[in-house]
């Protein structure tokens, strides 16, 4: 009782252990990096700067916060969110960029301080980035007759431009939309640059912004005007309170007339007239004012502990597309939501999966449009399950929680829970038959060993009277034979009946047997024995070298026992991401390169070799 207890309190601690370690993995895992599209800059020249975290798995970071680009800057659009997933070699990777469309109005080298990003319970910065702003080459025509144009006309409400919001009083993560309209009754051509207002607490999409302005007409204040939409913005809020969506500015030229000065009354009346009239551009920039938002905070009565965040009004789907399956198959989890709100920031829900029960990063794919002031679509995530071992298991209930804008209330959807019957596969006999003759093997050898040392192989034999040395020489040599027979044994009994020892000191040598022949397969051609091949190298090595058995064998459960002997978690990360592509490469619908299949193999072979090194303390 004693040792069994000693043995759940070990497990336990490095159950705890390696979680704890797998949470530093994560964390060491994300990068955020700041970049530019060039470091050279012309005055009055527009670039870009793009601050992007990337990794493998990014779904708990917030409080994005960029710096303050308009010291020596002028932000004339931004940040424009834009997400992005690849699958490298069977690793998938992730990244979110958040992009501003900056323009140079000062001479100078200047040094953009980081932006910082919570992710993981940890702050990350971003580096530094040195900008050099030169001195713009001259352009023939910039001035007109060698003469300074006006620095500014008063046109009253002539020319001007309107920021009209849907709403100013709203909800966390309720959209506002947000319509842009330039009014004139003069004669005008738009100049770049356009500034978009500068955002502290909003998230953003623009809904319309058209390349060619369409006029109407509209009657504002009693006037008529000619109206250009310029642009049509949805706005989310971040954050609760008295927020502010700053001005929208653009730049114009109006054509206006140059009337003659001579000093003489009679004749500047007469010249007064429109024919003796010329006309100058004269540059005019338009704001709007700003957009004063108040933001209530979500209620936290009947807040669901499932909620995240999200806002608006949504259905789930779940589906699993198969009910019965065997081990060395898969079945997929869809999780579909639709409905209304932001979309795009729709994160994955949390499914506490099963152990004995692998599943991978889901494919994530997503279908949006703008309607009735606000976004529409619908967000899918599916999941590749691989089950471990025969059995019945069950995938629980899913649950997502949103805040209902109509009803103001939270609610819930839940999924049945749901069970998969899982057949023996094929990989699972061969594994469960070898070790059974290996068990049969040593069964027999011990039960040979135990006859001899009981004397149940001897036999009593009639013999004729000898001489009294060799007749105690004949009961001496039963008796030596007796001796070393127990001593063999107590040392057989060490070194061989133990089959978890065994199988540990031959781990590397069987692991390295399934890749000889996975690369013999490979060449012939054989896509599918090649991908079972490294499989049974890699988990049939962390299984024997471990000692864990089939039905316990779990990246979980690796990666807690590699941890707890001590194994550095750049080489148990190695292992996970080589287990991880290994089985991703198996169940991927789509083919993988030969190049990438031959990487594969090298990949996994260097895994092992690594962790092997490792559990021996570093030799070679």
């Amino acid at each position: 009782m004693r040792s069994v207890a000693t043995t759940l309190f070990v497990f336990t601690f490095v159950l705890a252990l390696g979680i704890g370690s797998a949470t530093r993995l994560r964390a060491q895992d994300a990068q955020f990096t700041a970049s530019a599209d060039r470091t050279e800059i012309a005055m009055g020249e527009q670039f870009q700067v793009t601050f992007t975290l990337s990794g493998g798995r990014l779904k708990s970071y917030s409080d994005f916060r960029a710096p303050d680009l308009n010291r020596d800057f002028l932000t004339l659009a931004g940040p424009s969110t834009s997400q992005n997933m690849q699958i490298i070699n069977g690793r998938v990777s992730t990244s979110i960029s958040w992009t501003y469309i900056l323009q140079a109005r000062t001479v100078g080298t200047f040094t953009l301080a980081p932006a910082t990003i919570k992710y993981d319970g940890a702050t990350l910065r971003s580096g530094t980035l040195r900008l050099t702003v030169k001195k713009a080459a001259p352009q023939a025509g910039q001035q007109r007759g060698g003469k300074e144009q006006p620095a500014d006309v008063e046109l009253g409400d002539n020319l001007f431009i309107r920021a009209i919001p849907s709403k100013t009083a709203v909800y966390i993560g309720e959209p506002i939309t947000v319509t842009y309209k330039l009014y004139t009754r003069v004669a005008f051509q738009l100049d770049n640059p356009i500034k978009l207002p500068r955002m502290v607490g909003f998230w953003s999409e623009d809904i319309e912004a058209p390349t060619q302005l369409q006029p109407k007409v509209e009657v504002y204040n009693g006037k008529q005007y000619e109206t250009f939409m310029m642009r049509k913005v949805l706005y989310f809020p971040t954050q609760s309170g008295d927020l502010t969506i700053e001005p929208f500015e653009v730049g114009t030229t109006v054509r206006v007339r140059k009337r003659r000065k001579t000093g003489d009354d009679f004749f500047d009346r007469f010249f007064s007239d429109p024919y003796f009239d010329s006309y100058e551009g004269v540059k005019k920039t338009l704001m709007t004012g700003a957009v004063r938002v108040k933001v209530r905070p979500l209620p936290e009565d009947g807040k669901p502990k499932s909620f995240t965040g999200v806002v608006g009004k949504y259905e789930m789907d779940v589906t699993l597309d198969k009910q019965r399956l065997k081990t060395d198959e898969t079945a997929t989890l869809k999780v579909l939501l639709r409905g209304s709100g932001n979309i795009r920031l729709l994160d994955e829900p949390a499914i506490a999966f099963p152990s004995g029960l692998d599943h991978y990063d889901p494919a994530i794919s997503e279908n949006v449009e703008h309607a009735d002031g606000t976004m529409r679509g619908n967000k899918s995530f599916e999941y590749i399950l691989v089950p471990r071992y025969p059995g019945k298991i069950t995938v629980p209930p899913v649950e997502f929680s949103y805040f209902d804008l109509e009803k103001k209330r939270y609610v819930t959807h839940s999924s049945p829970a749901m069970t998969l019957v899982v057949d023996e596969g094929e990989k699972r006999r061969e594994a469960g038959e070898v070790e059974r003759r290996m068990i049969d093997y040593l069964a027999r050898d011990i039960r040979a060993i135990k006859d001899v040392a009981s004397g149940e192989a001897l036999e009593t034999v009639a013999s004729p009277a000898v001489p009294l040395p060799l007749m105690a020489a004949a009961w001496a040599l039963p008796l030596l034979a007796f001796g070393g027979a127990l001593l063999w044994k107590k040392r057989y009994d060490r070194l061989h009946a133990d089959v978890t020892g065994l199988k540990r000191r031959r781990a590397t040598r069987v692991a390295e047997k399934h890749l000889s022949r996975s690369r013999g397969w490979l060449d012939k051609g054989s896509i599918d024995a090649y991908y079972q091949e490294i499989a049974r190298a890699l988990w049939g090595y962390v299984q024997d070298a471990l000692g864990l058995p089939t039905s316990q064998t779990s990246m979980d459960a690796v990666s807690a026992a590699l941890l707890g002997r001590n194994v550095p978690e750049d080489v148990v990360a190695q292992l996970r991401d080589a287990l991880h592509a290994v089985d991703y490469a198996r169940f991927s619908p789509t083919r993988a390169q030969d190049s990438e299949m031959r990487a594969l193999y090298d990949r996994s072979r260097e895994a092992i070799i690594a962790t092997e090194q490792a559990l021996k303390g570093g030799a070679a």
